[in-house]
């Protein structure tokens, strides 16, 4: 099939969705974004801090963030993370994705990085995009490999969510940042149960897990764009945006397979994380304020 060059899909990327628009966060609750960062090289970071719990209280700001790949952050970028003051990096990202593209993290006490790998070849990023840009996608269901990975990511990886677990819930290694590539799903499920362990309501985790559309929006316009052209526009928009993006099915299959296997998430949470009922107390205690 012919390939165009590269070049030729960056600048048509470019023109297609060049800067942010104006009143971009008109219509939506104050905290969108107050959470945002809104930076320029990972538009996914936020900050998961203000939801408020099934207790009432209220997620620290400051504590928590989860972003989408940090290779691309720019110089005020960087200046800006800097300021966060964050103590620790857990990176659900598989090798080859961390060699092709390191972390851009503060040269100045930098924070410490967990390599948490995350990968299995049916959801990888490579494949996704292999299938893409080959246009030979005839029979695939891109929204069951995300939800059977999702599934996935709550069983065969939980191990590593437990990991994450026993780093975040020590007080040194706060403020934290989940990333993966996208930020959406690796990370999108390691914040969903940072959430749902500080006993912020399951509605609530979905809607913080589908700000990433809106969050990312032009990126992922710009990346329809580019696939769209690249396949010879073989391949459907809607398919594109569904793998680019996220989808409330997609965490909800995590979850359903939670409570399938474990009956609950309090047994989850003790039984698959590792976190015991007085550990949970002390990094509530330590992560919820009153409003």
């Amino acid at each position: 099939m012919r390939r165009i060059s590269l070049v030729s899909l960056l600048l048509v990327a470019t023109w297609m969705g060049c800067g942010d628009p104006e009143n971009r966060y008109e219509g939506m609750p104050p905290h969108v974004e107050k959470r945002h960062l809104n930076l320029e090289g990972a538009p996914n970071f936020r900050d998961l801090g203000g939801y408020r719990t099934e207790d009432g209280h209220v997620v620290r700001w400051g504590l928590f963030y989860r972003s989408d790949n940090l290779f691309e952050l720019t110089d005020e970028d960087l200046d800006r993370v800097s300021e966060l003051g964050i103590h620790l990096v857990c990176d659900f990202r598989s090798p080859d994705e961390r060699q092709e593209e390191p972390d851009r993290l503060p040269e100045t006490d930098p924070p410490a990085v967990a390599e948490l790998a995350i990968w299995d070849p049916s959801f990888s990023s490579q494949a996704f995009r292999e299938k893409l840009e080959s246009g030979d996608i005839e029979g695939v269901d891109f929204g069951e490999i995300l939800v059977e990975g999702n599934r996935k990511f709550a069983t065969q990886f939980s191990p590593l969510y437990a990991a994450m677990f026993e780093l975040i819930t020590k007080p040194a290694n706060l403020p934290v940042v989940v990333h993966c590539t996208a930020g959406k799903d690796r990370a999108g499920f390691a914040s969903a149960l940072i959430l749902r362990v500080l006993g912020v309501p399951m509605e609530t985790v979905y809607e913080d897990y589908l700000l990433t559309n809106f969050y990312t929006e032009e990126k992922i316009d710009r990346m329809v764009t580019m696939a769209r052209v690249g396949s010879l526009f073989q391949v459907e928009e809607a398919q594109l945006r569904m793998v680019m993006g996220v989808e409330r099915r997609f965490l909800e299959a995590a979850f359903d397979e939670i409570d399938k296997q474990y009956g609950s998430f309090e047994t989850y949470r003790r039984e698959a994380l590792g976190i015991g009922d007085d550990e949970l107390a002390e990094f509530r205690e330590r992560s919820l304020a009153t409003p």
